[in-house]
């Protein structure tokens, strides 16, 4: 179990994890500018919204030095073990959200992002996952309008209170978990980085 925590990248998950708090907390009025396709010159991604890609991309990071065949044939099932460390992912997000201001934005943008990295690992290869993910922030800052009013479907920006953000990022994780429990799309596509 040590092993396979080292090999999936946990300990940099969780510095991660507490460097996004970090920036949520000290970083709240940051902004990075995006240029806005919908209405208006430029708007801005809050880092805050932005930094919840960092721990996926761990994630990602940690599946891919994986060796798919050891773990088929070791003693122990871990099959379960990347939806797990996924959800124990989320779950330390929204526990931390209560120290972080709009910490429930950032859990929520966590889980989303996740769930759709996890999608497109399924659909595709890691590396397509790693930057569709790392682009899919800056997308939506430019498609969905701007942050006080986004678009219903840009659920990475609405506030922490907007109940169907948190829906749309919920169902996205599900699909996400459900899909790394299933055979990818491609075949084995476990390439390493």
């Amino acid at each position: 179990m040590i092993w396979w925590l080292h090999i999936r990248a946990a300990p940099a998950v969780l510095a991660t994890l507490l460097a996004v708090g970090t920036t949520a907390t000290l970083a709240q009025s940051s902004e990075v500018p995006v240029p806005s396709v919908i209405g208006g010159l430029t708007s801005g991604l809050p880092l805050r919204f932005l930094a919840p890609v960092l721990p996926v991309l761990l994630i990602l990071y940690g599946q891919a030095r994986a060796d798919r065949t050891l773990e088929h044939v070791a003693a122990r099932n871990v099959r379960w073990l990347d939806p797990a460390f996924a959800t124990a992912t989320v779950a330390l997000a929204l526990a931390g959200s209560a120290l972080v201001p709009d910490g429930l934005a950032v859990a929520r943008n966590i889980a989303g992002y996740l769930g759709i990295a996890l999608l497109l690992r399924w659909a595709s290869t890691l590396r397509v996952a790693m930057a569709l993910i790392s682009l899919l922030p800056f997308a939506v800052a430019s498609l969905g309008g701007h942050r006080s009013n986004p678009a219903w479907w840009a659920w990475p920006l609405h506030h922490a209170s907007k109940p169907s953000a948190a829906a749309m990022a919920f169902v996205l994780f599900t699909l996400g978990l459900w899909t790394s429990l299933q055979k990818p799309l491609r075949g084995d596509h476990d390439e390493a980085l």
